[in-house]
């Protein structure tokens, strides 16, 4: 139901892609509720994050109910955003991305994601900014429960399978994009380290670590360290690097 909405809005207004996401101030995490991508089928990197944390800064913390903000013109300087928005938005060619709060209850925020294509109308924004209050007020009056189910229901792995369900991460022809960091990094967690034994044995510090780990989950659609290990440590990704490691011995 969710879902089907998300798709509506991002088909009438133009948009790429984008996600609705429930935001905790309080534990500085936030989790997408529904997802619509108009090229996930073409992509190896289809929308599954939010990017509200890393974009808004500290706008999000003052948000008014059916507020609208724009990554282009009241994010962060593009000098302080996180590598991983910045990878993002050169891999999908955006020219924006516009957020909307849908619903303000503290430290408990919902938000509306649209993401927005180089080569899309600059009048957009004024069509969404036009319409949020709307928006609002329907998101108001949505069935209750609605959103704990959503959350509940959206599941990262199946998502990758059903986009790149044959895909190796390790496999030679890299269909993640990975850097040579970030796959290093995942050779070391096919081999059961831990993060901070991945920054110990590359000479690397926490914060470099999660940067390398943030990117690895948005390039192979896992939400986890757990979840990304127990994919790189079955035999089908170690029979994958091992040929890999034949191959560069050769």
């Amino acid at each position: 139901m969710l879902d089907a909405a998300l798709d509506t809005i991002v088909d009438a207004f133009g948009a790429d892609c984008g996600v609705v996401s429930r935001v905790w101030l309080n534990k500085g995490s936030d989790r997408v509720a529904a997802r619509a991508d108009s090229n996930g089928q073409n992509s190896k990197r289809p929308l599954f994050l939010s990017f509200t944390n890393e974009v808004l800064g500290p706008f999000r913390n003052k948000p008014k109910r059916a507020s609208v903000f724009s990554y282009l013109e009241e994010g962060k300087d593009p000098a302080e955003m996180s590598s991983l928005v910045l990878d993002w938005v050169s891999h999908r060619k955006l020219h924006d991305i516009l957020f909307i709060c849908l619903d303000n209850k503290g430290h408990e925020l919902d938000f509306l994601e649209l993401h927005f294509c180089r080569s899309s109308e600059r009048d957009y924004r004024v069509g969404v900014e036009a319409i949020a209050e709307e928006l609002s007020e329907i998101y108001q009056n949505r069935r209750p429960g609605l959103i704990t189910e959503a959350l509940s229901r959206q599941s990262l792995v199946k998502l990758k399978k059903k986009t790149n369900e044959n895909a190796l991460i390790m496999s030679t022809d890299n269909p993640a994009g990975l850097t040579r960091a970030e796959w290093r990094v995942c050779v070391l967690i096919s081999r059961g380290l831990s993060s901070q034994s991945i920054g110990e044995e590359l000479g690397i510090g926490p914060a470099t670590v999660r940067t390398h780990l943030k990117h690895i989950y948005s390039k192979t659609a896992h939400d986890s360290f757990h979840n990304l290990a127990r994919r790189l440590v079955s035999l089908e990704e170690r029979e994958a690097l091992h040929g890999i490691q034949r191959q560069a011995r050769a």
